[in-house]
This record gives C-alpha cells, sequence and structure tokens, in this order.
C-alpha cells in the first residue's frame, strides 16, 4: 500500500475533527497502571484487535513528540507522532503518514481522570478527517463505529483490571 503524508493536526484540532467518536469507561485500576499498559507495545495489539503491530520509534522517556508506527489488519500502516503527553492523565497522537486510503488526517487523544485510588475513568476520542469517498460513507458508520470501538475498551478495562503484566 502507498503511504502518504497525512494533514498534522494539533491537540486543540482533534476535538474540532468532522468525524469525532468518543467513547468512556470506569475502570478499577490506578492511573499509573492503566498508563503504563498504554506505553507498552504489545498491549495495544491485544485489546484493540485491528492493531497487528505497535513499534515504539522514538526512546523512553517518551512524550510530546515521542513516534512510533503501527501496522493494522490489511497492512494498513500508520505513522503516529504524539501532540499530549501527561502521564497518567492524557496522552494524544495524530498521524503523520498513513497508508489508510481516503483519510486526510486522524488521531486519538485518551483523558484519564482518577475517581479514587483505584478507579478511574478514561474518555477516548477517536478524530478523522475523511477524504473523497469517505465523506459520504463515515457518517453512516458512526454508530457501529462507536460501538466497535467501545468494544475495545471492554477489553482494555478486562486487561487493566486483570493480571496482564506489560512487557
Amino acid at each position: 500500500m502507498k503511504i502518504t503524508p497525512c494533514d498534522h493536526k494539533s491537540v486543540e484540532e482533534l476535538q474540532q475533527a468532522p468525524f469525532l467518536i468518543h467513547n468512556t469507561v470506569i475502570i478499577n485500576c490506578s492511573a499509573d497502571r492503566l498508563f503504563t499498559i498504554l506505553e507498552d507495545a504489545h498491549a495495544w495489539t491485544v485489546w484493540a484487535s485491528s492493531l497487528t503491530l505497535v513499534e515504539w520509534t522514538s526512546p523512553k522517556p517518551f512524550g510530546i513528540g515521542t513516534t512510533r508506527d503501527v501496522t493494522m489488519t490489511g497492512g494498513i500502516l500508520g505513522r503516529e507522532e504524539f501532540i499530549a503527553w501527561e502521564t497518567n492523565q492524557r496522552m494524544a497522537f495524530c498521524f503523520t503518514e498513513s497508508s489508510m486510503p481516503n483519510m486526510s488526517a486522524f488521531g486519538e487523544d485518551y483523558h484519564i481522570k482518577t475517581l479514587n485510588d483505584n478507579q478511574i475513568q478514561l474518555d477516548w476520542f477517536v478524530a478523522m478527517w475523511p477524504a473523497g469517498i469517505n465523506k459520504v460513507f463515515m457518517p453512516l458508520f458512526k454508530p457501529m463505529m462507536k460501538w466497535f470501538l467501545g468494544g475495545f475498551l471492554k477489553k482494555l478495562k478486562q486487561m487493566a483490571e486483570g493480571d496482564y503484566q506489560p512487557h
């Protein structure tokens, strides 16, 4: 598949995307545990089953400007740059390049709110700027995509509340 540059988006622009999906979940774990899982490349392939490989391309410590490559089902590649990074509170990224067809920009934003010592709320925003034919079809599939992505959060909740040990 051909890899093309994506429009770079700021963290503020993610919330203004023409196609924005928001899901939330309460997880019985600490913010530190969840963030440790989110820093684990392998964990993403477990809870977000459409990801087949996640590779950090920047060394630790991670922060704003950190990069990684993600390979998705069908061999789709996304090159990401993190545009927000507040340990145990927030991380957000946008694609810098992608082989995803008919998508001019893509990003995700994760907000972690501590409710008590062992309970957090995770708000996950998926922001897309469809191009071409996707401008017509993506709005039609939004309810199904919200449900599908909500299933990923259920897996992440099970992982964080279970005995998963980051690699």
